[in-house]
């Protein structure tokens, strides 16, 4: 099977060139800066031609899982919406997050990680999902059973992305005491006696439970050939101790000190593609545009908003001096499937993977007009 794309504005890792790319099967065959193509060639009207997109990190399943308060949905069909979403949005490989040890609020979460699992597997063996899906296990190393919870997944080949937090308060993602008990009064409805316990709780299973853990779950994606990302470090320690355990990305990192020493470690930084497009972190700390400015920025993920990552890309071209269309692209694409261990993907080369987005620009808006994955139109 073959397929042209013709009056296409291509995103090469380092220029946008006017021409023509060919798909032979599942792969691209040829990329050139001619108009000549077959007459049935796909036509692009001036619109970009890139990479689909690689996302590493994104919870938006849960949100289809469990719709609304004590709604669980079938979790097929879950996959399926959630699938549909994240291509229409332009993603055609994504590592489904999932969270495993207790916080708060967590131990709901842990528990339907396996269902959630078990409906993707199920959803991709009977040819339901467009996109290539993975699984991201984000842990939580202050969970008394995050250990137990990790061992279900020893022999999981779906899980190709393990994430260390520690979501205690007054450091890293809430260093600002007060950011986190206005968050637990006005989000989470809890009294003061009952912030103040929480706040005692998990500061203690942070000093007790978490630098054993974080390790013991360092050694378990290790042993397995399996990517390890850090979760908002804050300090140069904190990197250094993500770079010994072997960490190769760092997950939001809340302060330019830690970003910084992520340059000096061979750390890449990855930010929120919320954060990036409101020009905000919702936790008051260092916004993905200053890190950008800075040069300290690497890839975009879409956190919990789909389309917020190529409307990021798009957006850095828009609002930080110095990044082209092509440094943009790279970091939803390229970047991310580097650091994924993925070779086949993420640049519009011959021999690499035909999973393509066709895109126009409106009103300043990236908006995705076709998706193909392996070279068929699934958008």
């Amino acid at each position: 099977m073959s397929l042209a794309f013709k009056n296409a504005r291509i995103v090469l890792p380092d220029a946008v060139i006017d021409g023509t790319l060919s798909v032979a099967g599942s792969q691209i065959s040829a990329v050139d800066d001619t108009a000549a193509a077959p007459p049935d060639a796909v036509d692009c009207a001036g619109d970009y031609l890139l990479p689909g997109l690689v996302e590493l990190h994104t919870d938006n399943i849960e949100k289809h899982f469990q719709p609304r308060a004590q709604v669980f949905w079938d979790a097929v069909s879950a996959a399926v919406a959630h699938d549909g979403h994240i291509a229409t949005s332009g993603i055609t490989t994504v590592y489904d997050s999932l969270c495993l040890g207790l916080t708060e609020k967590g131990e709901l979460r842990a528990a339907h990680v396996g269902p959630i699992i078990q409906g993707i597997a199920d959803a991709r063996t009977a040819g339901m999902l467009r996109a290539d899906h993975r699984i991201h296990l984000r842990c939580e190393v202050i969970g008394e059973e995050v250990l137990d919870q990790l061992g279900e997944h020893d022999d999981n080949a779906l899980v190709g992305l393990v994430s260390l937090m520690d979501h205690a308060p007054g450091q890293r993602q809430t260093a600002d005491i007060e950011v986190w008990r206005r968050l637990r009064r006005e989000v989470d409805g809890q009294s003061e006696q009952e912030i103040a316990e929480a706040y005692q709780r998990l500061t203690e299973a942070s000093r007790t439970r978490g630098p054993q853990q974080r390790r013991a779950v360092a050694d378990w994606a290790r042993e397995r050939g399996i990517s390890l990302a850090s979760h908002d470090d804050e300090t140069e320690a904190h990197v250094r101790e993500s770079a010994e355990i072997g960490c190769s990305i760092a997950e939001f990192p809340t302060t330019r000190v830690a970003a910084e020493a992520c340059r000096a470690h061979g750390l890449a930084v990855l930010m929120g593609g919320p954060n990036l497009v409101r020009g905000r972190s919702s936790y008051g700390n260092i916004t993905a545009r200053d890190l950008a400015a800075a040069g300290l920025l690497d890839i975009i993920s879409s956190d919990y908003v789909p389309a917020s990552m190529l409307h990021g890309a798009f957006s850095l071209v828009e609002h930080v001096a110095g990044w082209d269309v092509p440094r943009a692209v790279a970091t939803v694409t390229a970047t991310p499937a580097r650091y994924a261990g993925l070779d086949d993907r993420g640049v519009l080369e011959p021999g690499k993977r035909a999973d393509l987005i066709r895109v126009r620009l409106i009103e300043g808006r990236p908006v995705v007009r076709g998706v193909w994955v392996e070279g068929q139109r699934v958008a």
